[in-house]
């Protein structure tokens, strides 16, 4: 481990130069980080933040690595990987931090007799990650459970609290999306007490059914796409569900399931190079081996124009893109 000097911080963490980010995120691709830094702390976290705004560095932060496609040519800064951190309970409230994986803060909650985080499981990745996109699945999001969030703005080098309100959660979206500047620290989740056992059983069905129709523990960087909301400016719902009446069972749902889109335009089991369209779940890109970057955004350059030809909706990626 190197010691890295950031103004009045410094860190003793371990920096690798040239670290293939294959290696740290679950699609196994993409090429090497100029610098890559392992935070195991808060402290750590911002010490990092800092010494990259330091050095004029661009940084990144990088989770448990789903939901993201590092280009071929890797990262020319410093990636920042938060591991673990604390978790404190407060009556109905769960104060955890940003590098802790969304399943274990689940399992944590439901042990402290919390209720209402239990759809996390689903959810391949850490707090801070989930608040930056707002993550979600089996009816719930972050933008339901979160009261603040932590957040260190690089710009002021200030820790900032904000209010759910100011965090502006959209669909897979919100603030520190758009400002860049802004790292999340930390959230607050409010949760109801309950029946940790009924929770438990919650989580087991959850689980199961992650298992029957999605490709769990694959290459896979998850969900590619976002699902297509009806209320999206410029759709108009009832025309397009009469002259589609397969989207109609999808009437009573907020959005169009974009893996059902791909389907339907015959993408299943689709291929290029060693990427391909999963045949179970069609929103799941799998690397079946050595796929490259540029493989995964030809497929998903594939999948846009086949639905849009179909049905005239324009897919929009829910990974981020890194090095690009």
């Amino acid at each position: 481990g190197k010691v890295l000097g950031a103004g009045t911080d410094t860190m003793a963490v371990e920096i690798r130069e040239n670290e293939p980010l294959s290696r740290h995120t679950v699609f196994q691709v993409g090429g090497p980080a100029r610098f890559f830094v392992t935070a195991d702390s808060r402290e750590d976290f911002i010490a990092s933040l800092r010494a990259a705004r330091h050095a004029g560095l661009p940084w990144v932060i990088l989770g448990a690595g789903s939901n993201v496609l590092v280009s071929d040519r890797g990262f020319d800064g410093i990636v920042i990987r938060p591991t673990g951190g604390t978790f404190e309970v407060a009556g109905s409230r769960i104060r955890a931090d940003a590098g802790l994986p969304m399943a274990r803060v689940a399992a944590e909650a439901l042990g402290a007799g919390l209720r209402g985080f239990e759809w996390a499981v689903g959810v391949p990745g850490t707090i801070g990650g989930s608040v930056r996109g707002n993550a979600g699945c089996f009816g719930g999001e972050m933008a339901d459970v979160v009261r603040t969030v932590t957040v260190f703005n690089t710009l002021t080098g200030d820790t900032e609290e904000w209010s759910a309100e100011a965090a502006e959660f959209g669909y897979r979206d919100s603030a520190f999306k758009r400002r860049p500047e802004l790292a999340v620290l930390a959230a607050t989740i409010g949760l109801s007490p309950g029946d940790p056992l009924e929770g438990q059983r919650r989580i087991l069905e959850h689980i199961l059914y992650r298992a029957q129709t999605q490709d769990i523990g694959t290459q896979s960087a998850g969900c590619m796409f976002k699902n297509v909301p009806w209320g999206r400016r410029g759709i108009d719902a009832g025309r397009l569900a009469g002259r589609f009446p397969e989207l109609l069972p999808f009437g009573a749902h907020p959005a169009i399931p974009a893996g059902f889109l791909i389907d339907q335009v015959g993408l299943k089991g689709r291929q290029v190079g060693g990427v391909r369209v999963s045949g179970r779940h069609a929103n799941f890109f799998l690397n079946t081996g050595g796929a490259s970057a540029e493989e995964v955004i030809m497929l998903a350059g594939i999948a846009k124009e086949h639905v849009h030809r179909r049905y005239g909706l324009l897919l929009e990626e829910e990974i981020q893109y890194v090095g690009f």
